[in-house]
């Protein structure tokens, strides 16, 4: 018998083998499986959150047989009618928290027809990181010694110094900071993988007048609330914004500190290993997508490696001399 008509058989007796399944009895096992497989409480929490529309949209329970591509491809429409999501990412990012669960059932079985989760093409458009200015105007010291104010400093510091992910620096504990040997354990990561971040001279010394004032047991967060308790994400985003604010710059963005750390990084000739490394990527096409190259940066680039004139002053030269 030829090879294909080994997989041929092998898939059509599978496909006779298996029962139907509801839709919800499969999704209380793949949950199952994330809790074996130690995924993060958070990413079950999204996928419940996910899963909880498109449950809505399906009018209820069905058999998993019947979804199918125009299943996903109606969903889409839903999302975008009945939700008013018109976005392009935040509708991929719906479907990317429901296409595990779907090729789960594939796997299993369940769904006997495979077939490619759809995506929305979106226009893909350039970050606009914190300049220069900015980050020097967010990283100067406040004149007010309240703690709100000098943690949030402290926070923004780590933000630029090392690229961290949010979440990631909400877990941070006290006992994780190491001023002796310059370094920051990260122990709980978006990939499980723990990581060692540097600490800069200028950093060490933030961290370490910070440290001053927040005192605490090794055990306690290093970032912590007010009443000494983890920093929810929502206080987080509201004190970086209303920091940003009164500084007199609009971005807020959490993660544009990612990219922006990133973009100087990589401008500085860091090896990608090595920001690869601090930064926490699985691969270099993950973290090739925080590279946010500025036009400034790119016309500096090619003044380098372009052909040059022979001529004693340029048009350019000439206009910046008016």
């Amino acid at each position: 018998m030829k090879r294909g008509e080994v997989v041929g058989s092998r898939q059509f007796g599978k496909k006779l083998s298996k029962e139907r399944k509801k839709y919800s009895e499969v999704y209380k096992q793949f949950v199952q499986q994330l809790k074996i497989k130690g995924r993060a409480e958070q990413t079950i929490r999204s996928y419940h959150y996910h899963n909880k529309y498109f449950m809505e949209f399906l009018g209820g329970d069905i058999y998993c047989d019947e979804i199918t591509e125009s299943t996903l491809e109606d969903y889409i429409l839903y999302i975008k009618e009945k939700k008013g999501i018109t976005n392009g990412i935040t509708i991929n990012s719906y479907l990317r928290n429901i296409s595990p669960i779907v090729k789960f059932c594939m796997k299993k079985g369940y769904i006997l027809e495979e077939f490619l989760i759809p995506e929305v093409k979106e226009q893909e458009v350039i970050k606009e990181i914190y300049t220069g200015e900015e980050l020097h105007d967010l990283l100067e010291k406040p004149k007010e010694r309240d703690f709100v104010e000098l943690r949030t400093w402290a926070i923004i510091w780590t933000f630029a110094s090392t690229g961290i992910r949010a979440r990631e620096l909400r877990e941070l504990l006290i006992k994780n900071v190491d001023l002796c040997n310059r370094t920051i354990n990260v122990n709980k990561t978006k990939n499980k993988k723990a990581r060692i971040l540097p600490i800069s001279h200028s950093f060490g010394e933030v961290l370490e007048e910070y440290l001053q004032l927040r005192s605490g047991e090794g055990e306690d967060y290093l970032f912590c609330s007010v009443y000494n308790t983890q920093l929810a994400m929502s206080s987080l985003q509201k004190c970086i914004k209303k920091y940003c604010n009164t500084r007199g710059i609009e971005k807020t963005s959490l993660h544009l500190f990612r990219h922006t750390f990133i973009t100087n990084a990589v401008n500085q000739n860091v090896s990608p290993l090595i920001l690869q490394r601090i930064t926490g990527h699985s691969t270099m096409k993950e973290l090739n997508r925080y590279y946010n190259a500025r036009t400034t940066d790119l016309a500096s680039v090619i003044d380098e490696i372009a052909p040059k004139s022979d001529k004693k002053e340029s048009y350019f030269k000439k206009r910046g001399n008016k």
